[in-house]
């Protein structure tokens, strides 16, 4: 059984969960502020702490004018988590972004991105960290 927010699948065989979603907050004060989740696999080999320095890397080299103001180990509903706040730019505007990549499995990740198109509004900012934070994950 396969669950999503408007009901579930039966499934005949093993699948991998690849899926994406986008939750946009409706009463947030910028308009197109989004939280994206997304589930990654640990390469063969590869530790948690490898990936998040791997992210970090891939981050600077493929974000115009990436800038990180925080970058610390966390938790996210008791499972080890980095959790980051950066900037950067998109066709010349800014992008505000806090990231939460959470270790779910022992070698499933969740990627937890919130994204402010134009920059850092701190309301938008805190609902959007609430929000991640607020986490929890299936027993």
């Amino acid at each position: 059984m396969y669950r999503i927010a408007e009901g579930s699948l039966t499934l005949a065989s093993e699948w991998q969960d690849q899926s994406v979603n986008v939750l946009l907050p409706m009463d947030a004060k910028v308009h197109g502020a989004n939280l994206v989740i997304s589930r990654d696999r640990l390469p063969l080999g590869m530790t948690f702490r490898d990936y998040v320095a791997q992210m970090r890397q891939n981050f600077m080299a493929q974000l115009a004018g990436c800038e990180i103001f925080a970058d610390t180990i966390g938790q996210v509903d008791g499972r080890e988590a980095q959790l980051m706040e950066l900037s950067w730019r998109s066709d010349g505007k800014p992008i505000h972004q806090v990231i939460a990549l959470v270790l779910h499995e022992a070698n499933a990740v969740l990627n937890f991105t919130g994204s402010i198109p134009g920059g850092r509004d701190e309301d938008t900012r805190d609902a959007l960290i609430s929000a991640i934070t607020s986490f929890t994950f299936a027993p």
